[in-house]
């Protein structure tokens, strides 16, 4: 059959220095050819090349279905035995074959090295399989497929995703992946559904969430350095193998085989790659990066422990930011999300030496050279030469990001055993919330009872202002009784300097503010009360905050940034108040801070609590509102009926201050945001327009 097919400049060289495989061009370019012969939509999902022998490619239908294809090249001499290959030509699906080009197209039905994968194409087979594996009923999708390999696919039941099933070729694959997921669930990972050694397949539960991309805000990606750590912490080496040496003269033989001119740089920085130290023994992930970590509401999970090993420390960091360092070519900027890493794993642990982090990242990232052919990029070859500079850079240097002190009781709290010594009961699972490196972090508890905390721990020690704030403001009626209260508070544990609190039931306001389902007019109206009645009641202390204290606040802000002129026109702004009455306040009232259960708007992390104006929460509350439009694009007053139902909930209970006052103190706090936003890419954007805005309001007097 005549074939024709596009190639860039970059394939039509490598295709033109392999003239032993005159098809190769086909399978580089096999997607579109094989829509060609009806084949569907497919997408590239692997990729492997051996000069003058073959190439093979793994093509996976977009919607995911288990119509998978393996496209192969050979030269022309071993085309005769290929073409007269009975179980090719004889089943009912039949291979297709493109005899101009040497090429053959495999449907998954006669997958010859991984022969178990052929039972997914058959109704009754692959019912059998699911059976065995206890996912009866299941409809499965095709994640990622390497011919003669492996294929994992995901298993859909009548409430949603229910398991990764992965089918293995060897023996050897099977038996580490199953030891790797073992190990996974002990230590609070995807629980192992069951296994089957028969047909080398392991369905282990699917995690909900969303995966890290280089895109993901820094905050994930500091939670992800501080599971890493605990993992590190906490997880017990001896039953996992030992790991395997990198082996950069592979690298250099493929870099070789695709773009012969750099293969004298290639084996330069080969010879030059930083020695590697088994030093910090631990268990260790083995394939560590951010598409391996998936971000819960009340969690981080890490997923497929295939390559669990005993290894340095070092190895799993310097993975990961060599990925980083990876998709950094022609791709995003990466820097603050290997800072973050850092500082999350530096939370719970001390790091390892900057050095060893540094070797392992130089060679992690060597061994990525080749990738981008792999996954098919059409400048492949610009990202290799980018991959050696980068390599060469890391040789170079021995300069680690700084990364702030570890919280000292954290490993601690997010060890079962530890936990329950401390608290008398073993929690099901643990799970890391939230975390500000150096500073403080939030630890859930699934305990056997049922019952599910939240732990705080702090770096500067057990917190017992909170708490008892907390236990005094229920007592004063916000219990939850009348539609609005505090959660109760659980205890502390001091050995692990932190104390509890239970979860109530309710979801963060600032997740309904993404739901378009959602009734957000009536939960603001509901969080205006709320916030009235935190209010009324009695101050629970004697701390105070004054406008001097919220103006300190600001000039610290501002004269980091350079903002002096915003920070003159807020201290004019606050020398024309007048005093006001002072009623407790929440002191960091935002959306984050609410959670609207069904029958109760609960108020969280008083930890400021203080006697101050009540036009500072409300003003807060607002500025947080702005912050968000802007962020998003739009302009300041985008969310405006939200503010109205939020005010008039307020108003339904307590009287509002003066308009003027509580803008006084919006603006004051959106001004704020400026310090912030340049810590955050994701937000940086919106300096400009926050600057504009802050000038505008606290010069009119609105």
């Amino acid at each position: 059959m005549p074939w024709t097919v596009d190639l860039s400049p970059v394939d039509a060289a490598l295709c033109a220095q392999d003239p032993d495989l005159p098809g190769l061009g086909a399978v580089l370019n096999a997607a579109p050819l094989a829509k060609t012969l009806g084949l569907g939509e497919l997408r590239h999902s692997y990729l492997k090349y051996k000069p003058g022998t073959n190439c093979v490619a793994g093509l996976v239908p977009r919607d995911g279905s288990l119509g998978a294809w393996a496209a192969m090249t050979y030269p022309p001499v071993r085309w005769p035995d290929i073409r007269s290959r009975p179980k090719w030509n004889k089943k009912a699906q039949k291979a297709v074959y493109f005899d101009d080009a040497f090429t053959v197209f495999v449907p998954l039905a006669l997958e010859r090295r991984l022969p178990n994968a052929r039972k997914l194409s058959a109704e009754k087979s692959r019912a059998e399989l699911l059976h065995s594996l206890g996912l009866s009923h299941h409809t499965l999708k095709i994640l990622r497929y390497k011919p003669g390999r492996r294929i994992v696919l995901r298993a859909d039941g009548p409430k949603g995703s229910r398991a990764v099933l992965k089918l293995h070729a060897r023996q050897a694959d099977f038996d580490r992946a199953v030891a790797g997921a073992v190990y996974a669930e002990t230590m609070g990972g995807p629980a192992v559904i069951a296994t089957s050694p028969t047909d080398l397949a392991i369905a282990t539960a699917w995690t909900q969430g969303h995966v890290l991309s280089p895109l993901s805000e820094p905050r994930d990606f500091v939670l992800a350095g501080a599971m890493l750590a605990r993992h590190h912490a906490a997880g017990d080496p001896k039953n996992l193998p030992g790991l395997s040496a990198p082996k950069p003269h592979r690298t250099v033989r493929a870099i070789s085989n695709l773009q012969p001119s750099l293969k004298a740089r290639a084996q330069y920085l080969a010879e030059r790659l930083p020695t590697l130290v088994a030093d910090g023994m631990v268990a260790i992930h083995g394939d560590f990066s951010a598409d391996q970590v998936v971000r819960e509401t009340f969690g981080t999970v890490i997923l497929d422990w295939d390559r669990a090993a005993c290894g340095p420390a070092a190895r799993d960091l310097g993975s990961a930011l060599a990925r980083l360092d990876f998709d950094e070519i022609g791709g995003p900027l990466t820097e603050d999300a290997r800072r973050a890493l850092i500082e999350g794993y530096a939370a719970v642990r001390p790091l390892p030496k900057g050095e060893s982090i540094i070797a392992h990242r130089a060679h992690a990232l060597f061994a990525l050279a080749v990738e981008a052919f792999r996954d098919r990029r059409p400048d492949w070859d610009r990202h290799l030469g980018g991959v050696l500079d980068r390599v060469e850079q890391l040789c170079q240097t021995s300069q680690m990001p700084k990364a702030p002190s570890a919280l000292p009781s954290l490993s601690s709290a997010l060890d079962p055993e530890h936990v329950h010594a401390a608290l008398g009961a073993r929690p099901v699972e643990v799970a890391l919330a939230r975390l500000k490196p150096g500073r403080r972090a939030l630890v859930r508890y699934d305990m056997p009872d049922g019952n599910v905390l939240l732990g705080k721990v702090r770096a500067k020690g057990i917190d017992l202002y909170a708490p008892r704030i907390q236990a005094k403001l229920r007592s004063a009626g916000l219990d939850g009784s009348d539609g609005v209260g505090v959660p109760p508070v659980a205890g502390t544990a001091d050995s692990l300097a932190l104390w509890l609190q239970q979860v109530v039931p309710g979801r963060s306001l600032g997740d309904m503010l993404d739901d378009p389902n959602c009734d957000c007019l009536n939960a603001m109206r509901g969080t205006g009360r709320a916030l009235a009645r935190l209010h009324l009641t009695p101050a629970q202390t004697e701390r105070r905050w004054t406008h001097a204290d919220e103006l300190a606040v600001l000039e610290k802000a501002l004269l980091e940034v350079g903002y002096k002129d915003i920070l003159s026109l807020a201290k004019a702004r606050l020398a024309r108040l007048p005093p006001a009455p002072e009623v407790g306040l929440h002191r960091d009232f935002y959306f984050d801070q609410v959670l609207v259960g069904p029958d109760t708007v609960w108020l969280v992390d008083l930890d400021l609590y203080a006697q101050g104006d009540a036009a500072i929460d409300l003003g807060n509350f607002l500025a947080h509102l702005d912050e968000l439009a802007l962020r998003r694009g739009n302009d300041a007053g985008h969310f405006d009926a939200l503010e109205d139902a939020f005010l008039s909930g307020y108003r339904l209970s307590a009287p509002l201050p003066d308009p003027r006052r509580i803008g006084s103190f919006r603006w004051i706090s959106l001004a704020r945001h400026i310090a912030i936003a340049t810590r955050f890419p994701e937000r940086r954007h919106t300096i400009s327009a926050i600057g504009t805005l802050c000038r505008k309001k606290l010069s009119d007097g609105t």
